[in-house]
């Protein structure tokens, strides 16, 4: 496809692909890692956006697994995108299970996006080497699109109703709950989750009152348990109405779920304190650190604390953006500035920053020439978009790298009149290994992203694991891990050294407790039953007694039980 056509693709898509782009965010950095790459496609199968690991993208290239080709069933027989089109469900494709010989070095697992009335809205793709091994791909995917539908669903318009629910009354308000979308009495919308918890199809669903499915009306402040006609029993609350404002949830202004980890630290407050005195005099902040460690979450609140906090926030990845499109997509261009521009032109990230805060990530990725524009902007206050005339810009500027500007000034990959615009002054965020307060991070963490809402506990060793592993994507990497292990977790249920990503395991030596548990005897019934009756039925307990896994426990438990 053109670039032309495909800059129309994205137009098409544009609000489907600002709505995924937290998750593409949040994700893209440990995808790196596992030398992966993320993937959207549209309902089509064209695919619209990757982001992840440099050296894979290269690989997948060879196979035309990148924006502007068509995966479709139709064109590439069995694959992860085209199947889950064609089946409408989450799919997961390994090696010579795809239909072309040339994809079988392709591991894909991908899910649909549905939209509140159940529409196909485009696909979201991990797609790795086939020859290593992929344990959380499938649950980070379906985890990442569970969290798009719900922030679809959460941006109903006024006059709207949004019912919450769950089974679980602690589950309500929390990514596990189902969303229905109320509008003059009669329902037009809900989450896949809503249409799985209530065992409906959207064409039941759809159309009927709200009083016909739940037999209780629901009030604002919920609590109260609801039955449904088919007898579950649920417990949720009313949002919105004729006189509520819109919950909005725009993407444009949603931080990445990866932000959300941060730099908590009491001891950056001086720091941050000096760094909006020199926001605020219109001078630049930069900052310095690992990739991972929250600069982007540091930058947010200083705008948060500065005195353009009521401007916008516009952030821009340098090393994520095509180096054909980056030049746009800063400086934006005008109608009828090249073919595929749109009908009323682009304004830019800079001029969208215009009255507040411009955040430049990985500033040290940045093509030498677009530093000249990025500099005469700097310095003249104003900006030409594309076929356009100059126009007057007011933002303050915080930059962030994990490089070493300056010895890219030194090779000359940098230039130094830019730099020192940037030097105005630096913050450095601590790498996760070198914060001395990384054990209870790991636990606010852990509860703050599906351990509390799912009834998880850490076990002491695992906890221990992780706080010796040297974390190389930082607080990033932090999240993926957990989020793998609690997407992949029981409810109610406690969390073992063999959970870890098998890359953790063998770091920190919590491979070798692993591999002893492996190679233990095999179990007896009556050893299991024994151990079951001590710990009064419980699994979770019955398994610490016999230094198993719960899953053994589960598979080997006497029928009687």
């Amino acid at each position: 496809m053109s670039q032309a056509r495909l800059l129309e693709r994205r137009e098409a898509n544009e609000r489907l692909r600002l709505l995924v782009q937290p998750e593409l965010d949040a994700l893209a950095p440990e995808i790196e890692l596992d030398r992966c790459v993320i993937l959207l496609s549209d309902a089509n199968g064209v695919l619209l956006d990757s982001v992840g690991s440099a050296g894979f993208s290269r690989k997948a290239e060879r196979v035309a697994l990148l924006p502007g080709v068509q995966w479709s069933e139709d064109g590439l027989g069995t694959n992860a995108i085209g199947t889950a089109i064609a089946e409408c469900t989450p799919v997961e494709v390994r090696g010579a299970e795809h239909f072309l010989p040339r994809n079988h070095i392709l591991h894909c697992a991908a899910a649909p996006l549905l939209s509140p009335q159940g529409e196909l809205l485009g696909v979201l793709d991990i797609s790795g080497d086939a020859r290593e091994r992929h344990l959380h791909s499938m649950g980070l995917v379906r985890w990442a699109v569970q969290m798009v539908e719900r922030r679809i669903a959460l941006d109903f318009r006024p006059g709207q109703e949004l019912i919450r629910f769950h089974p679980n009354p602690s589950l309500v308000g929390s990514h596990r709950e189902g969303l229905v979308i109320v509008e003059d009495g009669r329902i037009v919308g809900a989450t896949p989750k809503a249409i799985a918890l209530l065992g409906n199809s959207w064409r039941e669903l759809l159309g009927t009152s709200p009083d016909d499915l739940f037999t209780q009306k629901i009030s604002r402040s919920g609590g109260e348990a609801l039955k449904t006609a088919k007898g579950l029993t649920f417990y949720g609350r009313c949002e919105g109405g004729k006189t509520a404002p819109k919950v909005s949830a725009s993407p444009a202004r949603v931080p990445p779920q990866s932000a959300a980890a941060g730099p908590d630290d009491p001891s950056l407050e001086p720091i941050l304190e000096r760094a909006k005195r020199v926001l605020n005099a219109s001078m630049s902040v930069l900052i310095l650190g690992e990739t991972g460690v929250g600069k982007e979450h540091l930058a947010r609140r200083l705008h948060a604390l500065s005195n353009r906090r009521s401007g916008p926030f516009v952030p821009v990845n340098c090393g994520a953006l095509p180096e054909s499109l980056i030049d746009s997509e800063l400086f934006g261009y005008e109608e009828g500035a090249f073919t595929g521009a749109r009908r009323r032109g682009m304004p830019g990230r800079v001029r969208e920053a215009n009255g507040g805060v411009l955040f430049l990530d990985e500033i040290g990725d940045m093509p030498l020439d677009l530093q000249a524009r990025l500099l005469r902007v700097l310095q003249e206050r104003q900006v030409t978009p594309l076929g356009g005339r100059p126009s007057p810009v007011d933002f303050a500027l915080i930059c962030a790298t994990h490089c070493d500007l300056r010895a890219l000034v030194a090779k000359g990959a940098f230039r130094a009149d830019l730099f020192y615009r940037f030097q105005d002054y630096s913050v450095r965020l601590p790498a996760l290994r070198e914060r001395m307060d990384r054990g209870d991070l790991i636990k606010r963490l852990f509860l703050a992203y599906g351990g509390r809402s799912a009834g998880l506990e850490l076990d002491e060793e695992l906890l221990n694991a992780l706080m010796r592993y040297s974390w190389p994507g930082n607080i990033r990497e932090l999240v993926s891990a957990l989020r793998g292990m609690i997407a992949l977790a029981e409810p109610e249920s406690r969390l073992w050294l063999s959970d870890l990503p098998p890359h953790i395991r063998e770091e920190t030596g919590a491979a070798d407790v692993h591999a002893e548990l492996v190679k233990s005897p095999p179990l007896t019934t009556s050893m299991i039953a024994e151990a079951f009756k001590a710990a009064n039925g419980c699994v979770t307990e019955a398994a610490r007694l016999l230094g198993v896994h719960r899953s053994t426990i589960y598979r080997n438990l006497p029928k009687s039980s």
